[in-house]
């Protein structure tokens, strides 16, 4: 508990400007769905023991995990649904 305080302290202002910026850039809803596309290689890749991928879906789903949890707590649904439904112009 005490470390996620000191993790959320020190991400703030990195997860405002996302909150700011995503609606333009879409990065949010862009890295869930590479997560989603690659967990079909999870099991492979727990099969062969290759670490590094496993370390990396870990990290992107610790990051969504994160960032939505600012995003849930200081916005309403409707402005939440703006933030995944960015379409390129």
């Amino acid at each position: 508990s005490a470390d996620l305080k000191l993790l959320e302290e020190a991400t703030i202002s990195v997860c405002k400007s996302l909150v700011e910026k995503n609606p333009r850039t879409g990065n949010l809803g862009s890295l869930v769905k590479v997560f989603l596309s690659r967990t079909k290689e999870l099991k492979i890749s727990a099969e062969c023991q290759n670490h590094l991928f496993i370390w990396q879906a870990h990290n992107a789903l610790f990051i969504i995990c994160c960032l939505l949890k600012v995003f849930i707590s200081r916005m309403s649904e409707e402005e939440l649904q703006i933030h995944f439904t960015y379409e390129e112009k």
